[in-house]
């Protein structure tokens, strides 16, 4: 399958539209898309996407499909001049990074897989998700 590029709308107050585009597969298989607004390189954000097949058996395929996509966000540190009068090169003060991985049986419907597309997004969306444990790290109880 050809990739393609990926708008994504951050959480600003006056949302942005980010532009993820395709880069290619590193080194481990990964394939990485880059929004290439940030000033330097070391801002870019990244989207991640990591396909592990099903062996094949004899034909067929056993165990599971895993598919691991992450979108990896690093914030720059606010850098001053030097003694030198030279402003130091970017670096990554720390990165923002989540993760979803859907492990799909081999022997999986179509529905099966549908069914997590679509209810996985409505998951994350779901405000007790957002609110409570994403924005303001609350622990769950009963």
């Amino acid at each position: 399958m050809q990739a393609t590029n990926i708008v994504l709308a951050d959480a600003q107050a006056t949302p942005v539209n980010h532009t993820f585009i395709p880069i290619g597969r590193d080194t481990n298989g990964v394939f990485w898309f880059e929004d290439q607004s940030a000033a330097s390189s070391a801002g870019f954000w990244r989207i991640s996407v990591e396909t592990k097949r099903a062996p094949i058996t004899n034909g067929a395929a056993i165990g599971v499909y895993r598919t691991r996509i992450g979108l990896h966000e690093p914030t720059l540190e606010v850098l001053g001049n030097s003694s030198t009068g030279l402003t130091p090169p970017p670096t990554v003060a720390y990165t923002e990074r989540a993760f979803c991985e859907f492990i799909d049986p081999s022997r999986s419907s179509l529905q099966n897989r549908k069914d997590m597309a679509k209810m996985v997004p409505l998951l994350l969306g779901e405000a007790t998700m957002i609110q409570k444990i994403l924005q303001n790290h609350e622990e769950l109880s009963f």
